[in-house]
């Protein structure tokens, strides 16, 4: 979409990247402005904004993604405790494994996967509208000192011309004096005007000078004193004074993203709470589960020939003395390794499950009230964005107006002033006119000709902030 430009925000750039950039040549008003939008840490910050909502979004399509996940469990026993094979208590030091698996996949969750996605989505939209508004602040801000330090080096050739009048006056009027043409106040009056004009100068070059950091500053470049910038040719502002509000308004209305920015949040509040509502709906799940166990009491033979370990006593004859035993039999055994008993132990399952909310402490309806709130105030905030936008192309529209007829009054005064001073000037040259008159026509027209330079770049910035509105590009020629 258009590069637009809306108002006054701080930037700020890493040192390499400036040192990268800057050169001795000076800089145009589009190289400082992209310079601005590709460093600068709010536009950076903003996006990052723009990622998170764009992750917001990613998870709410994952919901829709069945669920795995894997658990496993190892434990040594000693002492009196339970074989798991056996399920009988054993002293023995027992070593078991436990590992499975679950699955599980949303069926029907009352429309809230459907109605989050698009929430997150009308989000997304919303935050990338942010970020161009962003950028729109961020590229009047530079317009705005940019035009500060042409008004400012305006003024000063201004002020020098003035002092270069000044002093031919100087030099013709000492000659003068010199001659006995003159009188000797006229001299010291045009030397003390020429050291008022000197004073000037110096101001004048100093307010160019701070207004030239100030922009490379803004810029955060690391060398602000060699920084420069290149002149514009015309003043031209190129709008028709005839530019009504509500016309200026419809077309900003269309093209601004703040307002865009606003509808797509009222979208999102309808979605929000329509999955809010979801919630009071029943859930259908499916899920399955697979699980297996080793324990280290799990025993199998490994020769089948018996093994005799003595005998053992289990009663006597009746009537007679004789001892009955039997033989202790047993048989070499090894544990069942891991992985075969992983195998031999495996166990499935598979089900659905259903899920009814009746009161689970009224949070669902909480959660309903606060979305329908939400949902109010983005309309609430939808309306404010307009009406501000409205004032502000009231107010732009007003001061575009005042300051071309700002100008027009301006160079009618200049007109006048440079006829006074001419006519001032040829009698003063003539000995008709003393130093005092001569010297006020002279700064009569030194004021006026800063005012109309002033009005000039005051109905150029005013004409470019209607041009931000109109979705017009802005270029300074």
């Amino acid at each position: 979409m258009k590069q637009l430009f809306l108002s006054v925000c701080l930037l700020a750039l890493s040192w390499q990247t400036s040192q990268a950039q800057t050169s001795g040549e000076a800089w145009t008003l589009e190289r400082c402005i992209k310079h601005a939008l590709q460093n600068n840490l709010t536009v950076r910050q903003t996006a990052a904004q723009l990622d998170n909502a764009a992750a917001d979004l990613m998870q709410s399509r994952m919901n829709r993604v069945p669920t795995l996940n894997a658990n496993g469990s190892l434990s040594i026993n000693n002492g009196r405790v339970i074989d798991p094979f056996t399920n009988t208590f054993d002293t023995r030091t027992i070593e078991s494994n436990q590992v499975g698996a679950q699955a599980g996949v949303p069926i029907f969750s009352g429309f809230q996967i459907n109605n989050n996605i698009k929430a997150q989505r009308f989000s997304f939209m919303a935050s990338q509208q942010d970020l161009e508004v962003t950028r729109n602040n961020i590229a009047l801000s530079v317009a705005n000192f940019y035009l500060q330090v042409l008004l400012a080096q305006q003024l000063l050739e201004v002020a020098e011309s003035q002092l270069d009048i000044t002093r031919g006056q100087v030099d013709r009027t000492e000659r003068l004096v010199n001659a006995g043409a003159l009188s000797l106040d006229n001299l010291l009056n045009l030397k003390a005007q020429q050291g008022n004009e000197e004073l000037n100068v110096i101001n004048a070059r100093n307010n160019f000078t701070n207004a030239l950091v100030n922009l490379a500053l803004l810029l955060q470049l690391p060398e602000p004193d060699q920084f420069a910038i290149v002149p514009i040719t015309r003043l031209e502002p190129g709008i028709q004074l005839q530019a009504d509000i509500q016309g200026v308004y419809s077309s900003a209305e269309s093209n601004q993203p703040q307002i865009k920015a606003a509808e797509l949040r009222m979208q999102q509040a309808r979605y929000s709470l329509a999955a809010a509502k979801g919630a009071r709906m029943p859930r259908l799940t499916a899920f399955a589960n697979m699980s297996t166990v080793y324990a280290s009491t799990s025993q199998r033979i490994t020769d089948p020939t018996p093994i005799i370990n003595g005998e053992t006593p289990i009663g006597i004859v009746q009537g007679t003395n004789q001892v009955v035993v039997r033989p202790n039999i047993s048989f070499a055994t090894e544990v069942v390794p891991r992985f075969t008993q992983f195998g031999n132990n495996l166990g499935y399952g598979a089900g659905l499950s259903l899920s009814i909310p009746i009161l689970n402490n009224w949070q669902v309806n909480t959660q309903i009230r606060r979305a329908q709130n939400a949902q109010t105030l983005s309309g609430i905030q939808y309306e404010s964005v307009k009406n501000q936008l409205f004032t502000d192309v009231a107010r732009a529209v007003t001061d575009y107006k005042a300051a071309w007829t700002r100008l027009q009054a301006n160079e009618r005064n200049i007109e006048a002033q440079r006829e006074s001073f001419k006519f001032s000037e040829a009698r003063f040259n003539q000995g008709l006119l003393n130093a005092v008159d001569y010297l006020n026509t002279k700064n009569r027209l030194q004021i006026a000709e800063a005012n109309l330079t002033q009005a000039r770049y005051e109905l150029l910035f005013r004409a470019k902030i209607l041009d931000f509105y109109l979705g017009k590009p802005i270029i300074l020629e």
